[in-house]
């Protein structure tokens, strides 16, 4: 094995400062398996605190972006796959590719010669939280699309602005004379927390009250919230209007609603969240949206900001929705 030697810094150098046998240092460098990620990151952390070269790859001029999709976000094409070939599109046009990584949360082992040679690092979702510190030790321009996870978090972040789409779809429903507004959904992922936040924040700010929530981590089944349903029917204790954290639950609701013979919006008010407006609704919603493939693309245009200017501040962007009025709410002034 060669003493490798770039900008005055050998592969000895490094072995030296990390405790190392430079056959160890060689794999991490060149980005071969046979070390754990760990010690990858201690030898790469080594060559950027000695100012060691890494040897640009023979691929190099293949410019390509790596992107990590957990499987759990994967098997629900109704989100992400449509955002990804907005990236994709967006990308292409820059004259980059785009190499997409499925990945389990039993999965521990990443690509590390496709990390090492990608010119940015898109991750996908909370769920790819975990694989953001794996991959920082490759120095690339990365960018997640999340809410970020704690204060102060050191990469770029892209979402939704779901909390403030939720209050301007609550302060509609208030305005219009709903005081008494129900939620049903799922509080599972970050983005439907903050839409929930929203929805008390604002209930609260205008004197309304949120009378019930029907969360899927507690109704496991539409049999209970039917029965629910038709107990506050026949108690006339129903909300006038409820939102839904998704669209897909609120095509749901309107099926139950429709089953016990309330019908919509006369006798409730319903509405979505998430919808693409790139896509026919089969139901004109009450909704909050967003073209999925434009959102991708601005997705692939802030990446590449950082590809092209790598010392940047950090920044975490809200991406504004808006508002649409379907057929699903009505006044009651």
């Amino acid at each position: 094995m060669s003493n490798v030697k770039r900008g005055g810094i050998t592969l000895d150098d490094i072995a030296r400062e990390t405790g190392l046998s430079k056959f160890s240092v060689s794999r991490a460098v060149s980005g071969k398996n046979g070390v754990s990620e760990e010690t990858r990151k201690r030898v790469l952390e080594a060559c950027d605190r000695l100012g060691y070269e890494r040897k640009a790859s023979k691929n190099s001029s293949k410019k390509y972006v790596l992107l990590i999709l957990p499987r759990h976000d994967s098997q629900d094409n109704s989100f992400w796959m449509k955002v990804i070939v907005g990236i994709e599109n967006g990308l292409t046009r820059q004259g980059y590719s785009l190499h997409l990584k499925v990945v389990s949360d039993k999965e521990d082992e990443m690509t590390s010669v496709e990390a090492q040679e990608a010119a940015g690092i898109l991750f996908v979702g909370y769920k790819s939280l975990p694989y953001v510190d794996k991959l920082a030790v490759y120095n690339k321009p990365m960018l997640i699309l999340t809410y970020p996870p704690y204060n102060l978090f050191p990469y770029d972040t892209m979402h939704f602005a779901d909390r403030e789409g939720a209050c301007a779809l609550c302060e509609y429903l208030i305005n219009n004379g709903h005081k008494r507004i129900g939620f049903y959904g799922s509080l599972e992922r970050p983005s439907m927390k903050y839409r929930f936040n929203g929805i008390l924040e604002t209930v609260n700010r205008m004197g309304a009250e949120l009378t019930h929530v029907w969360d899927m981590e507690s109704y496991l089944n539409s049999f209970e919230m039917i029965e629910e349903l038709k107990r506050m029917k026949e108690d006339n204790t129903l909300p006038s209007a409820i939102v839904c954290s998704t669209d897909k639950y609120a095509q749901s609701l309107l099926i139950m609603l429709n089953s016990i013979g309330l019908t919509v919006p006369q006798e409730v008010s319903v509405t979505g969240f998430n919808s693409d407006f790139d896509e026919a609704q089969s139901i004109p919603l009450t909704s909050i949206g967003y073209s999925r493939r434009k959102y991708g693309i601005q997705v692939a245009d802030n990446l590449l900001a950082k590809i092209n200017n790598p010392g940047r501040a950090v920044v975490s962007m809200s991406v504004i929705p808006k508002l649409v009025i379907g057929a699903t709410t009505k006044s009651i002034l």
